[in-house]
């Protein structure tokens, strides 16, 4: 029976990628494991002249003309068949038995609705401050990256949990959506997540100097601030950006810079939300 016939199966990985023709770069992310054992469902964000085909039973691909991580991750999600879900980017690897950890971890937390786990750098060192043992996720979901996410397919639709498409690469706030993500979770009361102590995935190594630096960062934070706090947001831009300055991320002379833009980010959210 092929893939697309089946109501559903038991675990499948959502991959998010741009402007692909060929399947060649699955073979990497999959070479400490076999690929015919697994199944996905690719999001291919590109133009209708670089469609991307799967003959492969076990992969589905869906060619999306328009852009954003979030909408790619909110496709991938309404058009998931799996009980349990992995969200994925193209440039990961997996670790052997990353989907026995996972299934396992389900297992033994019989009432998880969703469960991050960790990821382990390409130089060999985990990828973050994780906790280290299992724990709910309220005081850590801050760190999680997309890429550690699973969760019960029917438990996130039912709920009606998706990304918000403001935010995300690719949107006009290109950061902090898995912030919003989990804080939509949370907000439900009825979805039990877990983080897991067990490492699933490969990523090359994150700056945190390079990013907390960047104008994207400081755009997209300040738009989050102004969502959750309205004009009271401008206590945390400040709170921000004394922060960057104390820990030597920042000049005092490039505050200045940071605020001009702070507003013009919170300027274009208003403008989004409310027309003015």
């Amino acid at each position: 029976m092929n893939i697309s016939e089946k109501t559903h199966i038991p675990f499948e990985i959502l991959v998010a990628t741009t402007n692909r023709t060929t399947l060649d770069f699955i073979d990497n992310m999959f070479k400490n494991n076999v690929l015919e054992h697994y199944h996905l469902l690719i999001i291919n964000q590109t133009s209708e002249h670089k469609l991307l085909v799967s003959h492969k039973p076990n992969i589905r691909v869906i060619n999306a003309f328009e852009t954003g991580l979030s909408r790619s991750r909110n496709l991938a999600i309404q058009h998931a068949i799996g009980d349990i879900c992995l969200l994925a980017d193209d440039d990961v690897v997996f670790l052997e038995g990353f989907e026995n950890k996972i299934m396992e971890s389900y297992d033994q937390l019989k009432d998880a609705d969703l469960i991050t786990f960790k990821t382990i750098t390409t130089e060999n060192k985990p990828y973050s401050d994780y906790p280290k043992k299992v724990t709910g996720l309220e005081d850590f979901y801050r760190k999680v990256l997309s890429i550690e996410i699973t969760f019960k397919r029917d438990v996130i639709l039912k709920n009606n949990i998706s990304f918000n498409e403001n935010f995300g690469l690719g949107s006009v706030f290109q950061d902090c959506e898995n912030r919003l993500f989990f804080e939509d979770v949370f907000t439900t009361k009825q979805i039990k997540a877990y983080f897991s102590p067990e490492f699933i995935v490969v990523h090359k190594p994150f700056s945190t100097s390079d990013e907390v630096t960047s104008d994207r960062y400081m755009f997209a934070r300040s738009a989050l601030f102004y969502k959750k706090h309205g004009v009271f947001g401008w206590l945390y831009v400040i709170k921000l950006l004394f922060s960057l300055v104390r820990n030597n991320y920042i000049g005092f002379g490039e505050v200045s810079h940071k605020l001009q833009v702070a507003k013009k980010s919170i300027d274009t959210f208003k403008h989004m939300i409310h027309g003015k």
